[in-house]
């Protein structure tokens, strides 16, 4: 897992999740499927309650600024028998009108200078794993993946490395009181430079306030329930929001 910057655009969660002892559950006991059955699993990430989170933050000789949003959505596929096969695949997308960095009027200048306006919507493409340690997905056991992906930002797509952690975190255990299904928590970091996508840092004042590069870091927390083990979960959103999160 690469360093992660003190505080850091948004694809990290800080779940507070007990996790079964992996001594008790079988590594492949994934939704209580044989060996030979496991295969490739898909995870879906589209939290009601919008829990999941994406953060950047650049830092500047005067200022650093961070920005969040919760509006982040994705899939991820994966064998958990082989996490560095071509199986492991993922994508995830965010909705740059969401980003919130504490002060209303630059939340604007952000969204504008993110081409939110023309392009609402950045997209992180996970194209292969590099490496995968360990390389067989057991329950309470996090796992560390070195990958490449593809960024997409104001019309532009360039390669990125993409470091992350997954923790896979099956039914049964204390976590299905949180969420509906088997989960897949992810925490990944990658890297912009903010002049590869057209994001400009022109006079004398922007440099001084806005970095080079925004380091990324995604929190997420995927799940595979089907429809109907998920409409409670989002029922209790609408009951306690007032509304889920689409």
């Amino acid at each position: 897992m690469t360093r992660r910057h003190p505080r850091a655009i948004a694809l990290v969660i800080a779940c507070g999740l007990t996790l079964a002892s992996p001594a008790r559950i079988h590594p492949h006991a994934l939704s209580g499927e044989s060996d030979s059955a496991a295969g490739v699993r898909e995870f879906t990430v589209d939290d009601a309650w919008g829990r999941d989170t994406v953060e950047f933050r650049t830092t500047a000789p005067l200022e650093d600024i961070v920005g969040t949003t919760n509006q982040v959505t994705g899939k991820l596929k994966a064998d958990p028998k082989n996490l560095a096969g071509a199986s492991t695949t993922a994508r995830f997308e965010v909705d740059l009108t969401g980003i919130r960095t504490g002060i209303d009027l630059r939340d604007g200048h952000v969204a504008k200078a993110l081409g939110a306006d023309k392009t609402p919507t950045a997209v992180l493409t996970l194209d292969r794993i590099k490496s995968a340690s360990p390389a067989v997905l057991e329950p309470g056991v996090p796992a560390d993946l070195s990958g490449e992906g593809t960024f997409q930002l104001k019309g532009a797509s360039h390669k990125v490395d993409v470091k992350a952690r997954v923790t896979y975190v099956p039914k049964g255990t204390p976590a299905s009181q949180l969420r509906p299904g088997n989960l897949l928590k992810v925490v990944a970091d990658f890297d912009v430079k903010l002049a590869d996508y057209g994001v400009e840092r022109k006079g004398a004042v922007l440099p001084l306030q806005v970095g080079e590069t925004a380091h990324v870091t995604a929190t997420l927390l995927a799940s595979d329930a089907t429809p109907e083990e998920n409409k409670p979960y989002r029922d209790s959103a609408v009951k306690y929001l007032g509304k889920a999160r689409k």
